[in-house]
């Protein structure tokens, strides 16, 4: 084992540093009424304490006010890697217990930092958290607050809607009589909603318009502060600037779809996620998003508009080293397979013999349109580079159209065209039904947060 980077954390393992100090932030902030100054002030106290433990860790460039230049953010008196790793690591390690000891037909929508939307019931998130990890949580809370629950439940709706890590909506209510504050949830996800949209019902009216009626080319408005540079240096005023971003609504790619379907009331896009297998595959996934999304603006909305995207990654991935270069942005698969054809045809290649496979261009071209590969007659006689073996990625349409070509072509070498290749996968969701149907006994979904 090689140590590229170690650090030695001076403490003392049987002493609290940080207890009395939040203790004294906690009993604070709760002896003024929720969401006041004072309260919010207390809050930031102890949540910047753990911001003061990974100061000066990663470069960061700030405004120097004392001598008005941009400098490099020194660590602070408290800065120590083990801590501040120790610290944000700590409530996701508890929430990754729960969640995994969770039984695997409970839905779980959607996780963030310290809390995650879930169906399951109230016994079944005990059992889930009465591990190591969280009895640990559940003592560490009880030494700095008194009590010792771990979980507590912030909302409860009917359905939800979500579009990335940060951003959920309501689309049905819960039903409890605590109010608008419970009965839904709403992460905005850096959307600014307009001033006069001013309660948490109209913001969530808002956001699902703005979701559900989205197009590539919006835009939303937003309001930005004068810098504290611009008021130092030029003695500008503390005003709001106008302007506006583009509508980012679209999945983050973050996890794998395993079931997709088209949902109803509202009409959309809608898929159950797990896990990629390795992070590499999330960063290339993300490469052939970009490349199909953002290069040609889109929002899918439907299978077919996945469809048309699961088609794109699985030809790109399984096409390595420059063979995905060239492809078609509309139908690849199909695409590519009809050049490599007709490039075969041309020079008696992959098992077809041209004029006793088809005498001419033209009934080769309706040869391939008849089995599912639209071909016109200059296609064929355009074809004039070499054949290319193993360049046409095994898609399931690239399989149904060459399982019909041999109809055609008995001595036709399939396995000289298709590459070896398998890609990137996420067709096969399409043929999976939505394995959390909601029912009688889990209608509604709790926001669980950690206390």
């Amino acid at each position: 084992m090689t140590i590229k980077h170690g650090v030695v954390s001076a403490h003392r393992s049987r002493q609290a540093g940080f207890r009395d100090f939040i203790r004294e932030c906690v009993a604070r902030r709760l002896s003024y009424p929720k969401g006041s100054l004072d309260a919010l002030f207390w809050k930031e106290l102890s949540n910047s304490s753990y911001g003061k433990t990974a100061q000066g860790l990663h470069a960061k460039r700030v405004f120097d006010l004392r001598d008005q230049e941009m400098r490099d953010l020194p660590p602070s008196k408290i800065t120590n890697p083990f801590f501040a790793a120790f610290i944000t690591s700590f409530v996701r390690a508890a929430l990754g217990e729960v969640m995994n000891g969770l039984p695997h037909n409970v839905c779980v929508f959607s996780c963030t930092t310290d809390g995650f939307l879930t169906n399951a019931t109230a016994a079944q998130i005990a059992g889930a958290s009465s591990g190591p990890i969280c009895q640990l949580y559940s003592e560490s809370r009880d030494m700095l607050t008194n009590n010792p629950t771990i979980l507590e439940v912030k909302h409860r709706v009917r359905q939800p809607l979500g579009w990335r890590t940060r951003g959920q909506a309501t689309l049905i209510e819960g039903d409890t009589d605590e109010g608008d504050g419970v009965n839904i949830v709403l992460a905005k996800g850096g959307i600014y909603t307009p001033q006069e949209v001013d309660s948490t019902r109209l913001q969530n009216s808002f956001i699902t318009d703005l979701f559900l009626n989205r197009s590539p080319t919006d835009r939303i408005e937003m309001a930005t502060k004068t810098g504290i540079r611009d008021m130092i240096n030029f003695d500008a005023d503390l005003v709001e600037k106008e302007t506006s971003k583009r509508l980012n609504m679209e999945f983050d790619w973050k996890r794998r779809p395993v079931a997709v379907w088209d949902a109803v009331d509202p009409d959309h896009l809608s898929f159950a996620t797990e896990p990629w297998d390795t992070i590499d595959q999330f960063i290339e996934m993300r490469m052939y998003w970009e490349s199909f999304a953002i290069e040609t603006p889109r929002c899918p909305k439907t299978v077919a508009d996945y469809r048309a995207f699961a088609i794109s990654v699985m030809s790109q991935s399984s096409l390595k080293d420059g063979g995905s270069k060239y492809l078609k942005k509309t139908d690849p698969d199909l695409n590519r397979l009809r050049q490599s054809l007709c490039a075969a045809w041309r020079t008696s290649k992959a098992g077809l013999v041209k004029g006793v496979d088809c005498k001419t261009a033209q009934h080769f071209a309706d040869t391939l349109t008849n089995a599912g590969i639209p071909c016109k007659r200059s296609d064929v006689e355009n074809a004039r580079t070499a054949f290319k073996p193993k360049n046409c990625p095994k898609t399931p349409a690239v399989i149904v159209a060459l399982t019909k070509l041999l109809t055609f072509f008995p001595s036709l070498e399939i396995d000289t065209l298709i590459t070896f290749g398998d890609g990137i996968d996420i067709i096969a969701a399409m043929d999976r039904p939505n394995p959390f149907e909601i029912n009688s006994e889990n209608t509604v979904l709790a926001a669980m947060e950690t206390a």
